[in-house]
């Protein structure tokens, strides 16, 4: 393009084909200008939207699937969540539960819904760590259909042997497993449960074997260690407990990486055996991939700030919980860990979904 003496460089400048080539080539300041200042109203005015879209979420009634079943603990963590988000929101929290299929109907749902925060997912830690170790398929990516909110709570886990059992210790059931390979058994709440992943480790970490034996839920599992159906069990610390304070049952050891208030007196697998060990039943709250950073950074902090108030603290604690909170990449750094470890676990032991 040439221009003739005289010719006005700003009637070039509208020429919307190229406003940078056209800057840099003929060194038309004004255009460089009238360019610059385009882009940041352009910059600011995506800034104020995305601002808006937060300070306006939610304006509808939120949905929170849960992938099991009503009255479990996934389910109950939603609903105290649930309760207090929709007081601070003004807005309803509606709690869907989707049971079946190890949480996957659940996540399949929230996988396939609109990412603008408005349908949430709480769920275990399976649908991201041990569904995608133990099934072939999955009807959603563990990896990429979901983006996190952050981790709401721990639910502990105690190994709990009979009180007729051969052993009254952590070190003592190891001691009777390694001196009678596969002739112990012990119960969980089913095939594929964090329970299972668990009791595989710590029987990996000791050097034992023994026998596995699913059982349909967290009852029927300590029901099964009080009955002497099986010697021991890694059951919920909370389904646990009252048989421990009726002498039904004995507390070896709790899985968390510190003792817990729920049971203060009893040790951690990781005192007393496996050094760093480690393992909760997690409740993790996600949304579908691609949802606003910003409306992803509201849900965080609104759910962090339920998560730190003395009543829904105590609420967890009825229920053998505790409250954790985090942020979403710290969520996303829990899921990579135990799911590596999952992995590993599956693969030693030869778990495969049934």
């Amino acid at each position: 393009m040439t221009m003739s003496p005289g010719t006005d460089r700003r009637l070039s400048c509208p020429d919307r084909t190229a406003f940078a080539a056209y800057s840099v080539i003929t060194g038309n300041k004004e255009c460089v200008m009238f360019f610059d200042i385009r882009l940041v109203l352009l910059f600011a005015a995506a800034l104020c939207c995305q601002a808006a879209q937060a300070q306006g979420f939610p304006s509808k009634p939120v949905r929170i699937v849960v992938g099991a079943a009503a009255g479990g603990p996934i389910d109950t963590a939603a609903r105290v969540v649930g309760e207090k988000l929709a007081a601070k929101w003004g807005q309803p929290v509606i709690v869907e539960n989707r049971p079946g299929a190890s949480e996957m109907i659940g996540a399949a749902a929230v996988a396939k819904s609109a990412p603008d925060g408005y349908t949430l997912f709480m769920a275990s830690s399976n649908p991201f760590t041990i569904n995608p170790a133990i099934f072939e398929k999955l009807p959603y990516d563990p990896s990429k259909s979901f983006t996190a909110i952050g981790v709401v709570a721990a639910n502990p886990m105690a190994v709990v042997s009979n009180p007729a059992a051969p052993f009254d210790s952590l070190g003592g059931l190891i001691d009777v497993a390694r001196a009678h390979p596969g002739q112990l058994s012990w119960s969980t709440p089913g095939l594929g449960t964090m329970n299972h992943i668990t009791g595989e480790w710590i029987a990996y970490e000791a050097g034992i074997k023994a026998v596995h034996v699913p059982y349909k839920g967290g009852p029927a599992a300590v029901n099964a260690v009080v009955a002497g159906e099986v010697p021991y069990g890694i059951v919920s610390l909370v389904q646990a407990i009252p048989f421990a304070k009726a002498g039904s049952v004995r507390m070896l050891a709790v899985t968390t990486a510190r003792r817990t208030a729920l049971s203060p007196a009893t040790p951690t697998v990781a005192e007393l055996a496996i050094p760093g060990f480690e393992s909760s039943v997690l409740a993790v709250l996600a949304a579908p991939a691609g949802t606003p950073r910003d409306v992803i950074e509201k849900i965080n902090a609104d759910t962090n700030g339920v998560l730190k108030q003395a009543e829904v603290r105590a609420k967890f604690a009825a229920l053998g919980a505790e409250t954790v909170g985090s942020t979403p990449e710290e969520m996303d750094r829990v899921i990579e860990s135990v799911r590596g470890k999952v992995a590993g676990i599956v693969a030693r032991a030869g778990i495969k979904a049934e």
